[in-house]
């Protein structure tokens, strides 16, 4: 599953940018057709899009800084998308970070506000729900 993740990762990376909002996105995600599902809808919305499978290839793959938001799934193997969010904040990193979740977890809310996550979204997820929840963590793409 790995290596197929990051096969798909550098697949996406080689999309060239289109429409107004040029930005770069990562993608925590260790379901295939999920992770897919939203590359092709974000690409199509003129965002670059890469993916990881797990919180631990993120991680070594030493490209924290290279994104302008992160679309971290809550449950990944090993360490949870909030796990990951919590760990990154430790490190001072301050990018905006949209959570989604296929069952809403209320006991973890006042973690995720203490994260800073901007915004949980439930899964199957909207292409129009998520593009909103983009519009509103990066504000600069606003028209």
């Amino acid at each position: 599953m790995v290596a197929l993740m990051q096969g798909r990762a550098a697949m996406a990376e080689i999309i060239p940018l289109r429409g107004r909002y040029q930005r770069h996105l990562c993608l925590i995600e260790d379901d295939g057709a999920v992770a897919d599902s939203l590359r092709v809808q974000l690409t199509r919305n003129g965002f670059a899009v890469t993916i990881f499978g797990s919180a631990a290839e993120f991680l070594a793959s030493g490209t924290l800084d290279r994104y302008d938001c992160l679309i971290v799934d809550q449950r990944l193997p090993v360490m949870s998308g909030l796990e990951l969010v919590e760990l990154l904040r430790t490190r001072a990193y301050s990018r905006p970070v949209l959570l989604i979740w296929g069952q809403r977890e209320p006991q973890l809310l006042a973690r995720i506000a203490r994260a800073g996550i901007r915004e949980t979204l439930n899964k199957p997820l909207a292409p129009s729900e998520l593009l909103a929840a983009l519009d509103r963590a990066l504000p600069e793409l606003r028209t």
